[in-house]
């Protein structure tokens, strides 16, 4: 009788695990199917494998030849996950609540099964389906615990490892999808930093909209993060920053401003100029934001999404770019070069600013082929068709699912590396 076995039922969304089917035909071929049910929609993803001489594989050295992905990946089923042809286009697959699981359920089926009987209005015919394992897929480890902060205008929620009163502070922010993502902040105090997962609207109390970005409240979260008892400063104080899209300008505008509040940031596909949005500051508008120019706004040459390279920052000078060079922190700028949503030049044109102001200054650019706009943490999903809330049509994000996932490992040890090297420079050493 044909049983799959996994060595963790229960895993977290970075993690590895061993995936093993025994009990199969022997040297024939096998699909493995997997599939998560949200609210909003379904996802899958599929294999083709060829059994051995005993009936068995093992995604371990069992080699995929056709599906959603090829060639030999344990956890290519988890990253090459695609959204069912049967459901609405636009869809991400994201949990928003780090401390709800991900469910899947995983089938072994007889013969090579093509997509559209795997995943769309056909169903397999119950000849098909050999076995099947439900799974469970978390991005809050037991070793982390969540805390909701809700600090004068401040919202959000605070993730630090149980075992460690103060670690490293980091901000982690998002862009116009709003709300309150805590999925990479949970996945990052894991790795030992005590990590505010903050939102600036459309979350309980917070403005329902975003008309404009308001610095002052985000020079409260970096100050409340500095005086936490959760934070543990290095010798040189200061505070992690990471953002991606809107967020990435939001980090940005914060290193120039706060000065030595801030001592790293990690930007992932954000704009060169200010932001889209009116910038103010101590009481004061801010120059040089460039509102998205809808008119240069056009359908993508590739899918059914907008391309908005053109229209991101249209008409800004070099002179009028974000002066990141301003700054005293070390930057990690991370570009996606299959991205159709941002100018993908614009993080080496930052880097490039720094280099210029200062060369003795370190400064990280690394540009990712294949890669899309969503740079997520390892083992998630390509998003390359996403809806966006601001247009309310879906945007062109890109992205190869292969090259996808290798960027998303790289960036991943990237961000981690340069946080504890100037977070926690001691420890970093050891």
């Amino acid at each position: 009788m044909a049983t799959i076995s996994v060595n963790k039922l229960q895993s977290l969304v970075d993690e590895r695990i061993s995936i093993k089917v025994s009990g199969l035909p022997t040297n024939s071929p096998v699909t493995l199917h997997l599939q998560i049910k949200e609210t909003y929609g379904s996802f899958s993803a599929f294999g083709h494998y060829m059994t051995d001489e005993a009936g068995r594989l093992n995604l371990d050295s069992s080699c995929s030849v056709g599906g959603t992905y090829t060639g030999l990946d344990s956890m290519g089923l988890f990253w090459s996950l695609k959204q069912d042809p049967s459901q609405r286009t636009g869809l991400r697959l994201l949990r928003r609540e780090a401390e709800i699981p991900l469910k899947y359920q995983l089938t072994a089926l007889n013969g090579h099964v093509m997509w559209d009987e795997l995943a769309g209005e056909q169903k397999p015919d119950s000849g098909h389906a050999l076995c099947s394992i439900a799974l469970e897929r978390t991005y809050l480890s037991d070793s982390v615990e969540r805390l909701p902060i809700k600090f004068g205008r401040l919202r959000g929620a605070l993730f630090k490892p149980r075992s460690q009163r103060s670690c490293p502070p980091v901000i982690d922010l998002f862009g116009t999808g709003g709300g309150l993502m805590e999925h990479r902040s949970a996945l990052l105090a894991k790795e030992g930093f005590s990590v505010l997962a903050l939102a600036y609207f459309n979350y309980e109390d917070l403005p329902k909209e975003l008309h404009e970005i308001d610095m002052d409240y985000f020079e409260e979260a970096v100050d409340f993060m500095l005086a936490s008892p959760y934070s543990r400063l290095g010798p040189e104080g200061g505070l992690g920053l990471i953002g991606v899209s809107a967020g990435a300008d939001i980090v940005a505008n914060a290193a120039i401003m706060f000065g030595k509040k801030v001592r790293a940031v990690a930007w992932l596909n954000g704009n060169r100029c200010r932001s889209w949005f009116p910038v103010r500051y101590r009481a004061r508008w801010l120059p040089n934001h460039f509102p998205m120019n809808v008119a240069l706004v056009k359908p993508s040459d590739r899918s059914d999404g907008l391309d908005s390279r053109e229209a991101c920052c249209s008409g800004c000078t070099e002179a009028q770019e974000l002066p990141v060079e301003k700054s005293t922190c070390r930057f990690l700028f991370l570009s996606s070069l299959d991205d159709y949503s941002m100018p993908v030049d614009t993080g080496a044109r930052l880097a490039a600013r720094i280099r210029r102001s200062n060369g003795q200054r370190r400064v990280d650019h690394v540009a990712y082929p294949g890669a899309g706009h969503l740079l997520e943490p390892p083992i998630s999903p390509c998003t390359p068709l996403c809806y966006h809330g601001l247009y309310g049509l879906n945007m062109d994000y890109g992205g190869n699912s292969k090259q996808h996932h290798e960027a998303q490992v790289d960036s991943w040890c990237r961000i981690i590396q340069v946080f504890r090297e100037e977070l926690d420079p001691v420890s970093a050493r050891l």
